[in-house]
């Protein structure tokens, strides 16, 4: 996929871009970050218990993540605009699911489909587009990074508001059902289907000369690139990403209420965080062009563990307890925001573009188990009394995925050995 190509076609690469941005706008404002919000609403008027509303996050969460492949295997066989046709259905079904949703059922199986969608609809589409797309890849993924950012921060304030205004939370879902439906259209119809320079996956393989062959065995394939360290080193520093944003979100306001800080403020450094994290996406978007995308995650890693010291520290509504949540928020802010871009372009600088798109997929599917960090972190809070040894757990692994990184050297395949993918 080129910006020829697109421009052959009467697509504007521009207009692609944009269409991808507002669809991870509107799907992160929409997904993890509201549902939360909205939560609270839907269990008080539908008599559900925490149990089931928080499963219904869960399945969210295991779903966006299991489902992390299928768009490779969709684009492979579809092409883009096919995958993200399948997306925008299930993301319009899961918004009406929770709109009309008066049993349980209706609920969890909106939160699967919604979580199915965010995966065919998002980062690895856009990611699989735009770096194909562009030349200055990592500005493009800065920008695309932002706007899903920005939509965390969004999601929540366009649920007060429509709250507001009509007194429901039904009414949030019917303007995210619609807006979906809309956005959905505008993507497919600014993406082309298939590469020009990508087979089926069922189609025979091309046959070259010499130059040709010798010129493919020196190319990664995914089988190989599977059996590298390499490639489980960058699959951890993304999946601490996950491990520190999704516990964090989960436990940072109520671990610091426990601990005496007053629970506006401990919500306004989740705010403030969102809002860092967005802003140094488009920065370390910029900034990647000139600096090693290693370089990228070891700073997002360093950031990442401390603000977690910062939030573990932090008590009372004193300036030092105000100075260590400034910590937290700003350290996970530049983590959340540098790690999305350093882990995609370095796969991409490792182990180039022929494998990328099953590379990335696989690695959305490994990192799933971040999942595990806020049931875990729940039940040591039960039995521990609080929060603080599981900060410090998730600090400890992602110190460990830190010094790794540190060795991390881009490796040269061998060229006689297997080269099927």
């Amino acid at each position: 996929m080129t910006a020829t190509s697109l421009r052959a076609a009467g697509v504007d690469p521009r207009l692609t871009l944009a269409s991808l941005c507002l669809l991870y706008f509107l799907v992160s404002a929409g997904a993890f970050s509201s549902l939360g919000v909205v939560l609270p609403a839907m269990v008080a008027e539908l008599k559900w218990s925490w149990t089931q509303a928080g499963l219904g996050y869960t399945l969210l969460g295991v779903a966006c993540g299991l489902a992390s492949f299928l768009p490779a295997i969709l684009i492979r066989r579809i092409g883009v605009s096919g995958a993200l046709a399948a997306g925008a259905v299930l993301l319009v079904t899961g918004f009406g699911l929770l709109a009309l949703a008066r049993e349980i059922w209706q609920y969890l199986a909106g939160t699967v489909l919604i979580g199915t969608a965010f995966a065919l609809t998002t980062t690895v589409p856009g990611s699989h587009v735009l770096t194909g797309l562009f030349k200055r890849q990592s500005t493009v993924l800065g920008i695309y990074f932002t706007c899903g950012g920005l939509g965390g921060v969004a999601g929540p304030l366009f649920y007060v508001v429509i709250h507001t205004v009509t007194d429901g939370w039904r009414a949030y879902w019917w303007v995210l059902m619609a807006a979906s439906a809309v956005v959905g259209l505008f993507a497919i119809l600014t993406t082309p289907g298939r590469r020009p320079d990508e087979p089926s996956m069922t189609a025979p393989p091309e046959q070259g000369g010499p130059a040709e062959v010798l010129a493919d065995l020196r190319e990664w394939t995914v089988r190989r690139a599977l059996m590298t360290p390499r490639f489980y080193v960058i699959v951890g520093a993304y999946t601490m990403y996950l491990l520190i944003n999704t516990t964090s979100h989960g436990f940072a306001v109520a671990h610091l209420t426990e601990r005496g800080v007053d629970a506006k403020a401990a919500a306004g450094m989740l705010s403030l965080e969102a809002l860092i994290g967005a802003g140094v996406s488009i920065i370390g978007g910029l900034v990647g062009e000139k600096i090693a995308s290693k370089t990228l995650m070891i700073v997002a890693l360093a950031a990442m563990i401390a603000g977690l010291e910062g939030l573990t520290l932090a008590r009372g509504m004193g300036p030092d307890s105000l100075l260590l949540m400034s910590v937290y928020a700003v350290g996970v802010g530049i983590g959340v925001g540098l790690s999305f871009i350093a882990s995609t372009l370095l796969l991409l600088q490792h182990f180039g573009r022929r494998p990328n798109l099953e590379l990335y997929a696989i690695m959305c599917l490994l990192s799933t188990t971040a999942a595990l960090g806020p049931a875990l972190g729940g039940w040591m809070r039960d039995r521990l009394g609080d929060f603080v040894l599981t900060f410090q757990l998730c600090a400890l692994a992602t110190l460990a995925v830190l010094v790794a990184t540190c060795f991390l050297r881009r490796p040269s395949p061998e060229p006689a050995q297997d080269i099927r993918s």
